[in-house]
């Protein structure tokens, strides 16, 4: 078993707190990705389950058994890097195995589990060249099978695709969730991407300011965000926020925004009380005849194949409106666009936080 559980974990750099007494449990075979902006301390974090980083205070098991005083090599943890850190010198077959050497395994056990690594991952034919003869998605792979000949209880990655271009990125996130399938092996994946966060992991956990701010199923996240940092983090393009003033006074509560109005759903707070909403492009839709909601002048549009990104003004904030590629819009000329109540989202404009519906 290989379940990980963190009880108030501190972090301290001298009179800095980087990590505030953390709480999270990590079920074996669970893939678990840690996600946020820089210095949130989602790596720090990692560093310190994989023992590269002393624990100041608080807790740390691994399958049951208090690590915190143990070396990285005694944790059962393997650890990919962005930087693939292999020997120019050895050929491939020389690299994935060169751990188990170290160790004292015999020759053929290194070799049967070099075999078996390389063609979970693919690269059966690379082992007798070189890593200078491969491409970046290629090394990578070769470090991911350094760890896994190691059979460890735990993988731990450190933003392993930050080096790769587009491309190569989605082919190795591929990758990553079919040997998660295959191995069923408990994996904690660090980025600040939060595509690769939500295509890869069973849970997704947000860190700022070395707080966990939320944690559930990319889903959940995506659609009930508990704070408008959640909100417009989580999500590509990343969710319009507009605020503005609550306007109780007609049959529909609006958002006063200066010189326009968005109509809304019922919402948890004050008339007057500043409030921010939140909808996500893919909400926004060109309104028919009778339907239109809230009218948006684009400035920009990207067209990306499968949609049409527009860029809008609306009164004093930008919006973007994920439409349908077919349509022929001109920029300046102002749109009607319409929304679902139910895909609005209300936040406390001073905390930040969710405000219920009713």
């Amino acid at each position: 078993m290989a379940e990980i559980s963190l009880r108030k974990i501190v972090k301290d750099y001298g009179a800095v707190r980087a990590m505030h007494g953390v709480d999270l449990d990590v079920a074996d075979g669970e893939f678990v990705a840690f996600v946020g902006p820089s210095g949130c301390g989602k790596s720090t974090l990692l560093r310190m389950i994989a023992g590269l980083e002393e624990i100041s205070d608080g807790e740390l098991s691994i399958g049951g058994r208090v690590v915190n005083e143990l070396e990285p090599r005694d944790r059962d943890v393997a650890m990919v890097f962005q930087d693939y850190a292999l020997y120019p010198h050895m050929t491939i077959r020389a690299n994935i195995g060169f751990g188990l050497k170290m160790r004292g395994f015999k020759a053929a056990e290194i070799n049967e589990r070099v075999e078996r690594a390389a063609g979970i991952l693919q690269i059966a034919d690379f082992l007798d060249r070189k890593p200078g003869q491969l491409s970046g998605g290629q090394r990578q792979r070769v470090a991911m099978g350094r760890a896994i000949v190691r059979e460890p209880s735990v993988f731990l990655f450190d933003e392993p695709l930050s080096n790769l271009d587009a491309k190569l990125r989605v082919e190795m996130r591929t990758q990553i969730k079919r040997l998660h399938a295959m191995l069923r092996t408990t994996m904690i994946y660090v980025t600040h991407d939060q595509t690769e966060a939500m295509t890869l992991a069973d849970r997704v956990v947000v860190l700022r300011g070395g707080h966990i701010v939320q944690q559930g199923a990319p889903m959940e996240l995506y659609s009930n965000p508990e704070t408008r940092f959640v909100g417009e983090f989580i999500g590509s393009p990343q969710m319009n926020i507009m605020s503005g003033i609550l306007d109780r006074s007609g049959d529909v509560p609006q958002l006063c925004l200066g010189d326009q109005a968005m109509p809304l759903g019922v919402v948890a707070a004050a008339d007057g009380a500043r409030i921010d909403v939140g909808v996500r492009p893919e909400h926004l839709t060109l309104a028919g005849q009778g339907a239109e909601m809230i009218r948006a002048v684009p400035e920009v549009f990207e067209p990306l194949g499968s949609d049409l990104m527009a860029i809008c003004s609306f009164s004093e904030h930008e919006l973007t409106a994920r439409l349908d590629p077919n349509l022929r819009l001109t920029a300046g000329t102002p749109i009607p666009l319409s929304y679902a109540m139910e895909n609005l989202h209300y936040f406390d404009a001073e905390t930040g936080k969710r405000l219920a519906t009713v």
